[in-house]
């Protein structure tokens, strides 16, 4: 039968952009699948100071720059949630809620999306003062006070960029202490528009009707919590990985993370996985890069067994 594509990649991250920028080198009809802008996580950094060939770089640009070289080379990218993937054994159909595409191989680089607090109002309150992207949303809450929960580098960096723009950012940690990189930690506790509660938690939303105007927070083993007024709440307690729409495949995961080989394949055969969907010690720019190299490298191999 005539397919629509060699490969789909779903996602268009920096995993799946490398991968889908050596297969269209290798000369494959590949296709992009993402229910997201182009760059993923990269959208929610406000500046990247690791990442090799750029002293300091906004995650935007980043991935803007990502993109266009996938659009120079003709790359198809399709706008779609992927709610299923279908294997047929010989090729597979790529479901989204609006069509269905089918190809010989699949590479999965969906990342991770942030956690959820699970209180009451919070998916109401999503873009009324609650969010998940400091760089995105930032502006709307210039010289006012903010609060960050979490504790990890994504914590600090975007505390750090929302002091340029609120008036007081507040950050909640749930630890003892702070886990992300050392430097940083430094910069925020030396910083005098910060302040930090450690063994803390949200316990409630305050609102005014229709937008957060606060929070309940609660020490670890009180019951008595303490109001903190603010106007924006910025989440960054984590990821989940985005792999629901793999239920049905019988996949191999671990806490829902995507289980590869070294040479990124999954256990069912013709599909692949990268990025920071799959179940790995290091999640970096870095290893996304190179993991979505990889992965094309053995669709390239499996396309011509």
């Amino acid at each position: 039968m005539s397919l629509n594509f060699d490969v789909i990649v779903i996602g268009s991250g920096p995993a799946g952009m490398t991968s889908a920028i050596y297969l269209k080198r290798a000369n494959l009809n590949v296709a992009m699948i993402d229910s997201n802008a182009p760059g993923g996580q990269l959208n929610r950094i406000a500046m990247i100071e690791n990442y090799p060939g750029f002293s300091k770089i906004a995650g935007s640009d980043l991935a803007y720059n990502m993109f266009l070289q996938t659009q120079d080379l003709g790359i198809p990218y399709k706008y779609g949630k992927v709610v299923d993937i279908i294997n047929m054994d010989e090729y597979k159909i790529v479901k989204t809620e609006k069509e269905e595409l089918t190809c010989k191989a699949v590479i999965i680089a969906t990342g991770r999306k942030p956690r959820e607090l699970g209180l009451p109002d919070e998916k109401k309150l999503i873009g009324r003062g609650i969010s998940w992207c400091a760089i995105c949303d930032g502006a709307l809450f210039k010289d006012k006070d903010v609060i960050i929960v979490g504790g990890g580098s994504s914590a600090l960096e975007e505390s750090l960029y929302l002091s340029d723009i609120a008036n007081k950012v507040t950050i909640i940690n749930h630890m003892p202490e702070f886990k992300g990189d050392a430097t940083l930690v430094k910069k925020v506790l030396d910083h005098p528009q910060i302040d930090v509660y450690y063994n803390a938690l949200v316990a409630k939303l305050n609102t005014d009707g229709q937008y957060l105007n606060g929070v309940e927070m609660r020490h670890e083993g009180d019951r008595e919590t303490t109001t903190i007024d603010a106007s924006g709440l910025f989440v960054y307690m984590g990821f989940e990985a985005a792999t629901s729409f793999v239920n049905q495949l019988n996949m191999k995961t671990n806490n829902g993370y995507i289980v590869v080989d070294e040479d990124m394949r999954t256990n069912v055969g013709g599909i692949f996985a990268c990025g920071d969907v799959v179940d790995k010690e290091l999640y970096q720019i870095t290893t996304a890069v190179a993991e979505g190299s990889k992965a094309a490298i053995s669709v390239i191999k499996f396309m011509g067994s």
